[in-house]
């Protein structure tokens, strides 16, 4: 994906400027809920602090009071005892009523306040845990959920307890408990977890909810002060604290909903939030202004530049402002001034050039065609069209070649020498003509620029080869001629030497015997030259007929080299025969023992004295393979695949014969559906071997195939 410079500008100038603003006020605004949130706990803890402190100074002033009176009254007489409570009930308006209980529980004495009038019946408060935690010695306060009252048991004197109430209601009234914020509420709880106080504003439930609360429970338990986030029954969030009621046993507990608590702290962060929303807009805007300023000049050449890239010299660079980029505009208007000066120079200079290469191309008797390397023409002389059929007159610059030609027989060997890499590859094109045909040799090479290594395209060249072809005819059908001629003389004059060796004319001695076997040798090799010639015309022409039948490879080697035996005497050559004993294929026998007499041969020319030739077979599964190696010179690498062409010998080597034998045993290699190839190395003799299919057959149409079956055994 492209982005533009404008836009990358935008966005660069967008996170550097509001990216700190957004992360700053991020944190202020992290900074200012935790503040917050601190000061409500705080608030909070406050609030359940000021109320129970208040609550514990209430009963622990009562309490001194009561002490008080008794540790007085413990010196005085009854008389004494009854106007000391008389005066502290008068004295002190919280304590309701002062009764002193007997071992049993039972009241003996009640004093109210005068306010009061007479006095309530006596009641037995035997029961009740405060009592037996005074008869115990120890003091208890609870509450009455009844009468509202704070009930306090003391032990009095040897066997009595004195039990006492205080008003908590109109303490409670007192405290004026408010609620905190929109929803928050404090509320008192006695030592079992029941609310007894909270705000007006509150309902009943919400204060029994409210003592469910889980920081409720830990309240009660608690010896000291604390604050915490917790849930309700319902799971909202909520903020508390509380503070413990020592002197009662119960607890004050403050919550408030955290949604209501951080009302104004979600304001400020909705604030914050907008006002870097209208920050980035204005950065945006700034920057896409200034950044439209900067790119407008720069858009400006980046236009001019295309179209002076296009070959459009007449285009310049607008830019008005008064900076760099006027200069750098100015700077290049003058290069496309320039470039505009010196491309009509070189446009003529190419012009001229191109006239002169295509006066040269156009002159020449070859054919040439010029193409870039995905196959697209660029030029093509008169004999290059003729050759490919492509009009004089009709285009051909920048059109695929396989388009151009429309005959397959011409179409398929140049777009095979085209896409070839192999050097000086090459193929054949005959055209046929009304009156004649004419040959041409298509050949492919590239195109290198100077001071470049990669090819800019391939030339194709079509040279005429109708001469030579026709010359090679002519020589073909003169040694045909000559040695179908010679053939008879020659057959005849080896009968007659092999009858006069037989002495059936009578006697010969040893003198004349030497000269006839040396007439029978010559007359030999001279009939053996004769056939070859007239046996590679056989099989270019494709005339040379093949009988297929069992054949023992190794019996054909061993009845070559009898015949051949002869001809190495003279340099004491050695023959050897290796593989297995008996080695059957399917062949024509006539041309097997062709095969090896002319491979034989071969290297007997180029076998020194007292060297070896040896005759060797391997059976390979589905084909056999058979060579023949001698310990003459080698054959250098250049030759070793021209050695089969026609009349091709090695230069240097002083050899007779016509160069045609190992040709002959190519073309019955291939006659066979085989191969043939020579390994050498200069200086340790040649290797020629060949392979072929073991299960030849011919089908309905006569043809030689590879049929499925084992090979029969040789007769």
């Amino acid at each position: 994906m492209r982005f533009r410079l404008l836009h990358k500008f935008v966005a660069i100038l967008a996170l550097v400027s509001v990216l700190p603003m957004a992360l700053l006020g991020w944190r202020l605004i992290a900074m200012g809920q935790l503040g917050v949130r601190t000061a409500i706990m705080e608030l909070n803890l406050a609030a359940a602090d000021k109320i129970s402190s208040d609550f514990n100074a209430y009963i622990r002033s009562a309490d001194a009071a009561l002490r008080s009176a008794m540790n007085a009254m413990a010196q005085m007489d009854w008389e004494n005892k009854q106007i000391m409570l008389t005066a502290l009930l008068e004295t002190r308006p919280e304590i309701t009523q002062i009764s002193a209980l007997s071992k049993e529980g039972a009241e003996i004495v009640k004093f109210l306040p005068p306010s009061a009038g007479a006095g309530g019946e006596l009641k037995k408060f035997g029961g009740e845990p405060g009592f037996k935690a005074a008869r115990k010695g120890a003091r208890h306060i609870s509450v009455d959920h009844r009468t509202k009252m704070a009930v306090l048991y003391y032990p009095f004197g040897k066997d009595m307890v004195l039990r006492s109430e205080l008003d908590l209601p109109a303490f409670i009234d007192s405290l004026d408990l408010k609620m905190i914020g929109e929803a928050g509420f404090p509320v008192i709880l006695d030592g079992a977890g029941k609310p007894m106080a909270w705000p007006g504003g509150v309902s009943s439930a919400a204060a029994e909810a409210a003592a469910a609360w889980e920081i409720s429970r830990n309240a009660v338990k608690s010896l000291s002060s604390a604050s915490a986030e917790f849930l309700d029954a319902r799971g909202s969030a909520m903020l508390g604290a509380y503070s413990p009621i020592s002197e009662l046993g119960g607890a004050v507990v403050v919550g408030q909903p955290e949604e209501v608590a951080y009302k104004y702290a979600m304001f400020m962060k909705w604030q914050a939030i907008l006002a870097v929303a209208l920050f980035l807009l204005v950065a945006v805007g700034a920057g896409w202004f200034l950044s439209r300023s900067l790119t407008r000049p720069i858009t400006a050449l980046t236009r001019a530049a295309e179209f002076v890239a296009a070959g459009d010299f007449n285009r310049k660079a607008e830019v008005t402002t008064s900076d760099e980029l006027r200069d750098l505009a100015d700077t290049f208007n003058t290069m496309v001034a320039q470039l505009k000066a010196y491309s009509e120079l070189q446009v003529d200079r190419i012009i001229r050039e191109q006239k002169n290469t295509e006066a040269i191309l156009f002159s020449t008797e070859d054919g040439i065609l010029m193409a870039d390397m995905d196959g697209r023409v660029q030029v093509a002389n008169r004999k290059a069209r003729s050759v490919l059929g492509i009009p004089e007159e009709a285009p051909v610059e920048g059109k695929e070649l396989q388009s151009l030609i429309s005959s397959e027989v011409i179409k398929e060997p140049v777009l095979d020498v085209f896409g070839s890499r192999k050097e000086k590859y090459f193929r054949e094109i005959q055209l046929t003509q009304e009156t004649s045909e004419r040959f041409f040799k298509c050949f492919s090479t590239p195109i290198v620029a100077p001071g470049h290594e990669e090819p800019i395209g391939r030339l194709i060249g079509f040279y005429d080869i109708t001469l030579d072809k026709q010359l090679a005819r002519m020589k073909d059908e003169f040694l045909h001629s000559i040695t179908h001629d010679l053939r008879n003389p020659m057959g005849a004059i080896k009968g007659f030497v092999e009858f006069m060796l037989k002495e059936i004319p009578g006697p010969v001695n040893e003198a004349q015997k030497k000269m006839l076997i040396s007439i029978d040798r010559a007359s030999f090799r001279l009939l053996g030259m004769i056939n070859n010639i007239l046996d590679s015309a056989k099989m270019e022409a494709g005339k040379m007929e093949i009988s297929l039948a069992p054949v023992n490879l190794r019996e054909v080697a061993l009845r070559v080299n009898s015949l051949m035996e002869s001809l190495g005497q003279r340099k004491k050559i050695r023959f050897e025969v290796e593989g297995p004993e008996t080695l059957t294929v399917s062949a024509d026998a006539g041309l097997m023992e062709r095969m090896f007499t002319n491979l034989i041969g071969n290297s007997i020319k180029f076998t020194p004295e007292n060297g070896a030739i040896t005759t060797g077979f391997s059976d390979d599964g589905d084909h056999v393979t058979a060579w023949v190696r001698d310990t003459g010179d080698g054959i250098p690498p250049e030759y070793l695949s021209k050695v089969f062409e026609k009349f091709e010998q090695v230069k240097g080597q002083k050899a007779g014969g016509t160069g045609l034998g190992l040709t002959i045993c190519k073309f019955v290699a291939a006659s066979h559906l085989g191969r043939i190839w020579a390994e050498s190395e200069p200086g340790k003799g040649a290797k020629f071997l060949f392979t072929i299919p073991k299960n030849l057959g011919k089908d309905e149409a006569g043809r030689v195939v590879v049929k499925a079956g084992s090979v029969p055994e040789a007769a």
